[in-house]
């Protein structure tokens, strides 16, 4: 028996009339129709997560007490506010994440922070163009605020409470909290029109679009360049804004760098980064681990070895033949600690 039966059955068993049974299955065949699934209420929901309502219902109403901030620095200077929810509230958000937005699609063209997705398959589209435009979006998690994520449950056919339940859980401030592991899907999820309406125009001009978390990339021929403007209206009607200090136009006689990976000839890692790992491996090999580690000043440097393995593993996933020759040199070093 499906869902809708056994629900109709139970609502009758309970006594219900047929004005609140019509409501409830009425309500029902909406989410299951968008593929998500039925809570008809915060009790529903405490249930569903394991958690006991009066828990559930002051982590709801208290949710903004159980965040700590840390200011990370970023490459140009400026400090970036990660927003860490604790253990619980934490452990709650992955409950949403898991049992609730990744019911939701994404588009074809986000790439970030989506299963099965990488850094790569955000470069390959832009293999050999002769422009490629690097747009960054300002702010983007605290761009996405309260109100935002309730109209995206409400209007997927949550109740008001529910809605409101699932936004003051996911957000810190109002905002869409950096730190959280529901955000970067639930940005992505947000960001569908965005994704439609830059694909459209994409599609519209014969450029390649993707977009990995607030890194969107273009890339086509010479007069793409003519859309700037578009670009920057359909973003900033979207309620985003544009990092002027980082949009970039990259032609084919520069290197033309997309997340991080070239893409001139192939999505390759940059020359900079494997010649960083290359002379590593050379000292190491010649004058020891710990000698090279006191001649840079780093001797008190924790899991070194561990960070060489990660950069030839990142080699790897971008180049396989690159990052296998770099882990069996890695493999000769005589690690003395």
């Amino acid at each position: 028996m499906d869902y809708i039966n056994s629900l109709r059955e139970a609502l009758i068993q309970a006594g219900y009339g047929r004005r609140y049974q019509k409501l409830c299955l009425e309500y029902a065949d909406n989410l299951l129709n968008n593929q998500l699934p039925v809570i008809f209420d915060k009790k529903h929901l405490s249930l569903l997560m394991g958690v006991e309502p009066s828990i559930l219902g002051y982590y709801i109403f208290n949710s903004d007490n159980f965040y700590k901030e840390y200011k990370i620095p970023k490459s140009n200077g400026d400090l970036r506010v990660l927003s860490a929810p604790s253990f619980n509230l934490k452990s709650i958000q992955r409950w949403i994440l898991e049992n609730i937005l990744y019911n939701y699609q994404v588009s074809n063209n986000a790439n970030g922070f989506v299963i099965g997705k990488s850094i790569r398959d955000n470069a390959e589209p832009h293999i050999g163009k002769e422009i490629v435009i690097n747009i960054d979006i300002k702010d983007f998690f605290p761009s996405i605020n309260f109100e935002r994520i309730f109209y995206l449950f409400y209007n997927s056919g949550y109740t008001k409470e529910i809605s409101y339940t699932f936004a003051k859980l996911l957000t810190y401030n109002k905002l869409l909290p950096q730190g959280s592991p529901a955000s970067p899907y639930l940005a992505n999820i947000i960001c569908n029109r965005l994704d439609k309406r830059l694909s459209g125009l994409a599609s519209k001009i014969k450029a390649s679009y993707t977009r990995y978390a607030d890194d969107i990339t273009f890339s086509g021929e010479a007069n793409i360049v003519n859309y700037i403007k578009t670009l920057r209206n359909i973003i900033e009607s979207e309620n985003f804004s544009i990092n002027e200090n980082k949009l970039r136009i990259q032609k084919q006689n520069s290197m033309q760098e997309v997340t991080g990976l070239t893409v001139n000839n192939g999505v390759k890692v940059k020359r900079k980064y494997k010649k960083n790992l290359e002379q590593h491996i050379y000292y190491c090999k010649k004058y020891g681990v710990y000698s090279h580690l006191e001649h840079t000043g780093a001797k008190d440097k924790s899991y070194f070895k561990e960070y060489l393995y990660g950069m030839a593993s990142y080699i790897k996933m971008i180049e396989p033949d690159v990052g296998e020759y770099f882990l069996r040199n890695l493999d000769e070093i005589n690690w003395d600690y």
